[in-house]
C-alpha cells in the first residue's frame, strides 16, 4: 500500500507539471487569441497569442542553431532552427515606401522575427530570401549610381524596371508567439545582423514567432497534452484519496482488534 500511495504521489506531481506548463498554450488556444501578422505593428509582438497571415519580405537567416526539441521542458530530440528577420509589409505598400521622399524607408516598416525547423518551411524561407537579397543589392547599386552621377527624370525609367522586378512570394505562416532565445551565440548572431542593416533589437518585434507552414494544426498537440495530463492528475489523485481512505480504515480496524 505505501508504495501504491508514492506512485500516485509522483504521478501527480508529474502530471500537475504538465498541466501547469501546458496551461498558457492552451489557454491561448481556449480563447483564440490570435495576431493577424499583416496588420499588427511592433508592439503586438510583445504579448502571447497565436499569430497567422503571411510573410513577405524575408531576409536571413541570421542564425541557425541546432536546439533540443522538447515537450513542455522535457527533451523528446533535436532538430535544426533557422532565424529571419521578417517584415509584414505587403510589396505594394514596399513599392510606395521605396517611392516615397523617406530618409528611412525600413524604419517605416514592421519586422520581426521567425524561427523556423520544418524543412519544406525553410526551403520557403531560404528562397524568398535569397531572391529579395538579390533585388535590395540591385536596388543599392541603383542608388549609388543616382548618389554618384545624380538623379533626373529620365532616371525614372531604371527605377520602375526595378520595381517590376521586386519579388511577389508570400508565405502563409501560422504559430505561437514566444520569448527569443537567451542564448548567447543566437544574440550575438541577431545582434550583428541587425547592426549590419542599421537597426537594434529594439526595432523589431520583442517575440518571435515559432513559425510553421499553412495548414498546420497549431495549438492541438498542446491542447491535447493539457487534457491528457490534466486527466492523469485527478485519476491519480482519486485513487490517492481512496487509497489514504483504505489505509486509514485498515489501521483503524487493526486498532480495534
Amino acid at each position: 500500500m505505501k508504495n501504491k500511495i508514492v506512485i500516485l504521489l509522483l504521478v501527480m506531481v508529474v502530471s500537475g507539471i504538465f498541466s501547469f506548463l501546458g496551461f498558457s498554450d492552451a489557454k491561448l488556444v481556449f480563447e483564440d487569441k490570435r495576431l493577424d501578422i499583416n496588420s499588427a505593428e511592433r508592439d503586438d509582438f510583445s504579448f502571447p497569442a497565436i499569430a497567422e497571415g503571411e510573410a513577405y519580405i524575408i531576409s536571413g537567416p541570421f542564425a541557425e542553431l541546432e536546439e533540443k526539441n522538447t515537450v513542455y521542458g522535457i527533451p523528446v530530440g533535436k532538430k535544426s532552427t533557422y532565424y529571419y528577420l521578417v517584415s509584414n509589409t505587403d510589396y505594394e505598400t514596399f513599392s510606395d515606401i521605396i517611392m516615397s521622399d523617406t530618409d528611412n524607408i525600413f524604419g517605416e516598416m514592421t519586422w520581426y522575427i521567425a524561427s523556423v525547423s520544418d524543412e519544406d518551411l525553410v526551403e520557403k524561407f531560404d528562397s524568398a530570401a535569397l531572391k529579395m537579397d538579390r533585388w535590395m543589392q540591385n536596388y543599392s547599386n541603383l542608388v549609388s549610381l543616382f548618389e554618384e552621377s545624380g538623379y533626373d527624370e529620365s532616371d525614372a525609367e531604371k527605377i520602375d524596371n526595378l520595381l517590376d522586378q521586386l519579388p511577389d512570394d508570400s508565405i502563409k505562416i501560422k504559430g505561437f508567439l514566444k520569448s527569443q532565445s537567451s542564448d548567447s551565440d543566437y544574440e550575438k548572431y541577431r545582434d550583428d545582423f541587425l547592426a549590419s542593416a542599421d537597426f537594434d533589437s529594439s526595432d523589431i518585434g520583442e517575440l518571435l514567432i515559432k513559425a510553421e507552414g499553412e495548414g498546420s494544426k497549431t495549438g492541438t498537440i498542446e491542447v491535447v497534452i493539457f487534457f491528457a495530463a490534466l486527466a492523469v492528475f485527478l485519476i491519480s489523485f482519486v485513487l490517492l484519496i481512496v487509497s489514504l481512505v483504505k489505509k486509514a480504515r485498515a489501521k483503524k480496524s487493526q486498532e480495534l482488534w
